[in-house]
């Protein structure tokens, strides 16, 4: 089902723009104003020039930005690789004191639409996200960052994994703690080998549902530009950083909510409003940190999360009772999840913030002090603190074909931007195996 093609990325020349480590950065989506100004001056190389640009040299962000890809070639800071490759990209990082490793097979894989069932999305996208990230393709005509996506892993595709990391890696580098090494796979019977066992695996987004519909959007621009269909072409595919779903680095961190702007008399009647639907229990000597909450969060209720509103912490917690007031209609998967009792009965019912304006009244965080501090400061008027969505629930809510409530799920660590620039304007050669089939 799904087809993966080798590609033919831009990749950073460490002789001219010195140790990767400083021009790599986390994907635009999660870089704070803060962060943004260390890495513009980090490097004049840094991929957030072309990732998150702003205006320079007389022209719109977009327009600078595809001038920098075009003069980064000129200096030699990227090199174009001419032999396509599907590259292994390693991640090495620690969480709360343990130390993972996370292996992705970095690939292109042929863009379909949700409905073909190739690509399985979780989550809804908006038109903003989107709108910003195709004005920056249709100028550039490359991808600083991968798509990340989860699926079944053969024993083939492991094997030559496994083969390719017992070699020297093209680079390594170390950024916002996790170190990174990524390998070249350009042998044809390897890469036919990744070919054939991928072509009947489905694939399911975890991160990256507007950079996917985005790059579609394009790929139909470009089809609808050049007038003829060239199956080929570059664009026509989108650079995935696969995981396998049984991969021991696999991390999932929970994304608590902040709640502003809503009736204080509602947040103040909370425990009571809840007890009809939930067992409510006022907590006592807990600490404020991730340890503790995972702790409280931990015993196995169906559904459990704590709510601080600077006067007093609730834990809350439901049995099967509570799905029973769910929402008709969504699916079983959808019903079981921690976030879709929140969202639904906490947020929606008990505290009325519509569905359609809750971008107006939550935000999201993952620092569990910071979140207390904020209520504490009259930042926020509740903190509900929630524990991981995990992948199996993810890839469920996925075959059903419903999407999860925003921001369910926070892959720890991100894939970066600038190890693997994807160039859409030109032809990838065709598969041996496939052609003529």
């Amino acid at each position: 089902m799904a087809e993966l093609r080798p590609i033919k990325p831009l990749l950073y020349n460490p002789s001219v723009v010195g140790d990767v480590s400083n021009v790599i950065t986390p994907p635009y989506d999660v870089i704070s104003p803060a962060e943004q100004d260390m890495y513009r001056t980090r490097s004049p190389y840094s991929a957030i020039h072309i990732e998150l640009p702003v205006e320079g040299g007389g022209v719109g962000r977009y327009e600078y930005a595809a001038q920098l890809v075009q003069l980064w070639q000129q200096q030699g800071a990227l090199r174009p690789r001419e032999e396509a490759a599907f590259f292994v990209h390693r991640q090495e990082f620690e969480v709360q004191g343990e130390g993972y490793a996370r292996t992705a097979l970095l690939a292109g894989v042929r863009l379909e639409p949700w409905e073909a069932g190739v690509v399985l999305p979780h989550e809804r996208t908006f038109r903003g996200p989107k709108q910003d990230r195709l004005e920056l393709l249709r100028a550039t005509a490359v991808t600083p960052s991968s798509v990340f996506s989860l699926y079944e892993q053969p024993a083939a595709v492991r094997q030559v994994i496994e083969a390719t990391t017992r070699t020297e890696p093209i680079y390594t580098a170390t950024e916002g703690g996790v170190a990174h090494s990524l390998w070249a796979v350009a042998d044809p019977a390897q890469v036919d080998a990744i070919s054939d066992a991928m072509a009947d695996r489905q694939l399911y987004i975890a991160d990256g549902h507007h950079r996917y519909e985005t790059a579609l959007s394009y790929r139909d621009e470009r089809r609808a530009s050049d007038g003829v269909t060239d199956p080929d072409c570059a664009y026509n595919f989108l650079a995935m950083s696969l995981v396998a779903f049984d991969d021991p680095g696999l991390v999932v961190l929970p994304t608590h909510r902040l709640v502003s702007g809503v009736s204080q008399n509602l947040v103040e009647r909370l425990a009571d409003s809840l007890s009809r639907a939930f067992h409510v229990e006022v907590l006592d000597g807990y600490a404020r940190t991730e340890d503790s909450l995972s702790e409280l969060l931990g015993d196995g209720a169906p559904y459990a999360f704590v709510l601080y509103d600077g006067r007093r912490a609730l834990r809350v917690t439901g049995g099967e009772g509570v799905r029973e007031q769910l929402p008709e209609g969504r699916s079983e998967a959808w019903r079981a999840l921690d976030l879709a009792a929140l969202h639904e009965l906490v947020l929606g019912r008990a505290l009325g913030v519509p569905a359609d304006r809750l971008e107006e009244h939550v935000r999201y965080t993952r620092d569990v002090s910071g979140a207390f501090g904020q209520v504490d400061a009259g930042q926020a008027q509740l903190a509900a603190f929630v524990r991981p969505t995990s992948v199996h629930q993810l890839r469920a809510v996925a075959d059903a074909h419903d999407k999860m409530p925003q921001k369910s799920t926070y892959f720890y660590p991100k894939f970066p931007a600038g190890l693997v620039i994807n160039r859409l304007d030109l032809r990838l050669p065709a598969l041996a195996a496939r052609v003529g089939s």
